[in-house]
């Protein structure tokens, strides 16, 4: 008789912050005998609300591999866009790891533009934009820039003052936002040229440092890459 009792295929479901693509929780495992029904209930987080859910909240234990993916917002997130935008900086601009976080290391300097791939308005009423994972800024001291990259290179003094530092033999991987590309461009704060995926290893040539600013990394003739996309091998993240 206990040989007609078979257990099913796992459910895995996954708590996760739709913004960050992070896990809010540890995911849970559903374990249960093959025919009998499984049900999953919308969790409450402090600071966060309920967005969306994929997959069937309920079903039965089969030989099916199933995934169901829930997904939340932190509250003061009030409106969140996926933008392809530009910023020129105006004054020199703190960087945070996320809305309303911690300030990390490397400002951004005046006189440059950026790419910005998110926008959120905050419940403070501030406006937020996204430069790269773990990257934010608060829309202050800058102007949105629609078409920034013309023929011509935006003008910078800073740019024709920077040394190349040769490298060999010098590895790195590209650490960007999951799924999209970084830009490569034909001189430090030049034209856009190309992009570069997400993981990608590079081979890095030269190094050039800003003043303590912006680090950027050569990654062949005419072609540099900031140093905020980029994880040099043997050193800290």
């Amino acid at each position: 008789m206990l040989g007609h009792f078979k257990t099913g295929n796992p459910v895995w479901v996954y708590y996760i912050d739709i913004d960050s693509g992070e896990n809010i929780m540890a995911p849970q495992l559903l374990r249960g005998i093959q025919g009998c029904k499984y049900h999953i209930d919308k969790k409450e987080f402090p600071h966060y609300r309920f967005i969306k859910m994929e997959g069937q909240a309920n079903g039965t234990f089969d030989m099916q591999r199933r995934d169901v993916k829930l997904y939340y917002r932190k509250q003061s997130w009030q409106n969140v866009e996926d933008i392809n935008t530009y910023l020129q900086i105006d004054q020199t601009t703190k960087v945070y790891d996320t809305v309303n976080g911690m300030p990390i290391n490397d400002p951004v300097p005046a006189g440059i533009v950026v790419k910005a791939f998110h926008r959120v308005d905050a419940e403070s009423g501030d406006t937020w934009y996204e430069l790269g994972a773990g990257q934010w800024v608060k829309y202050e001291n800058m102007r949105v820039v629609n078409d920034p990259f013309t023929d011509e290179k935006i003008p910078s003094s800073i740019a024709d003052n920077l040394t190349i530092m040769p490298l060999k033999d010098v590895q790195g991987t590209i650490d960007y936002l999951p799924g999209k590309a970084a830009d490569v461009f034909d001189a430090p704060y030049g034209k856009k040229i190309d992009t570069i995926k997400d993981g990608k290893r590079i081979q890095i040539t030269g190094r050039l440092n800003d003043n303590g600013e912006i680090t950027w990394y050569q990654i062949g003739k005419n072609r540099f890459i900031t140093g905020n996309y980029v994880i040099v091998d043997g050193q800290d993240e």
